[in-house]
């Protein structure tokens, strides 16, 4: 399987020699895209150096889709926060086959539904609070929901009684874990083809 071809880069906008002593962060960074022999954008990163970072995914986490690249563009940013930015932005509107982190929309609280809870029988509340999201359509198919520490804090919940009140849509097949990404609506359930 061949590798990506690489994309020229601009001569105003190289890496730094490895001698530089720039601090972290204020170095050309680059935003580079891999796309599939269809052009199907597979992934989405930023490194100060994207030939050795392509050798990574090739030898890495990434060995079950980096073989699928067979073309790579590289847009370079002055600094690492400028294509950190970019980074975000564009898996998040280019939506990329294999990107995790940033590559989801985030479901929201809806102020009038997420109040603090007092009295017994916050579970309940807030298993009925879910479920008022998601028939309302504010938690939609494929979206992240709020962490279940991001819940407690709403409702003054602790985090044992807001991971109970997940439990059920988390068995229905609702919602499901990634682990290290969090708690996602499906998009296909039986009550949702």
């Amino acid at each position: 399987m061949s590798s990506p071809r690489l994309a020229e880069r601009p001569t105003l906008q190289t890496r730094p020699d490895q001698g530089n002593a720039e601090p972290r962060g204020s170095e050309p960074t680059a935003l580079y895209r891999l796309y599939d022999a269809n052009d199907v954008l597979l992934y989405v990163g930023i490194s100060n150096d994207p030939d050795f970072r392509w050798k990574a995914h090739l030898y890495r986490d990434s060995r079950k889709w980096a073989p699928l690249a067979t073309r790579r563009v590289d847009e370079w940013f002055e600094t690492r926060s400028e294509a950190e930015a970019a980074e975000v932005a564009a898996i998040q509107a280019e939506r990329p086959r294999f990107n995790g982190t940033h590559n989801f929309k985030q479901a929201w609280f809806s102020p009038a539904i997420w109040t603090p809870i007092s009295g017994a029988r916050k579970c309940d509340v807030i298993t009925e609070r879910i479920r008022l999201e998601l028939t309302a359509g504010n938690w939609a198919a494929g979206m992240r929901v709020p962490s279940g520490s991001q819940i407690a804090t709403e409702t003054g919940a602790s985090l044992s009684t807001t991971a109970k009140a997940l439990r059920p849509f988390i068995r229905s097949g609702t919602l499901s874990v990634h682990g290290g990404r969090g708690v996602f609506v499906n998009p296909y359930t039986p009550d949702r083809p």
